[in-house]
C-alpha cells in the first residue's frame, strides 16, 4: 500500500510535468467533458498528439474517458473528463514523511 502511494505520486507528478497536459487539465476543468478532436482543435495540436497526452493523464488517474457511438454513423467519439478532484500538497517534508511511512530511507529501492 505504501509503495503504491509513492508510485501513484510519481505517476501524477510525471503526468503534470508537461505544459500541454496542464493546458488539457485547465480546458477540461473549464469546459467539462469534451471529445478528442475538440480538445485537439482548441489546443491547436493534432489528434494523435492530444491522444498521447490524454493517455498519460488517464494512466495517472487524472482524466477518464468513455466511447460514445455516433448515432446514424459507423463512428465513435472518445470523450474525456476530469477524474481528479483532490489537491496535492508537495514539499520535501511531505515526501520525507511518505517515504518514512513506507519504512525506507530511499536507498536501494529503485532506479534513479
Amino acid at each position: 500500500m505504501c509503495e503504491e502511494s509513492l508510485n501513484r505520486l510519481a505517476r501524477v507528478l510525471d503526468a503534470l510535468a508537461h505544459p500541454m497536459r496542464l493546458r488539457i487539465i485547465a480546458l477540461l476543468y473549464r469546459r467539462g467533458e469534451m471529445y478528442l478532436a475538440e480538445i485537439a482543435s482548441l489546443l491547436g495540436i493534432s489528434r494523435a498528439l492530444a491522444r498521447v497526452h490524454l493517455a498519460k493523464l488517464e494512466k495517472a488517474g487524472i482524466v477518464e474517458s468513455r466511447v460514445v457511438l455516433v448515432e446514424g454513423k459507423a463512428a465513435a467519439r472518445r470523450y474525456y473528463r476530469l477524474r481528479w478532484s483532490s489537491s496535492i500538497t508537495l514539499s520535501p517534508e511531505v515526501i520525507a514523511e511518505l517515504v518514512e511511512r513506507c519504512g525506507s530511507d530511499g536507498e536501494g529501492g529503485g532506479s534513479g
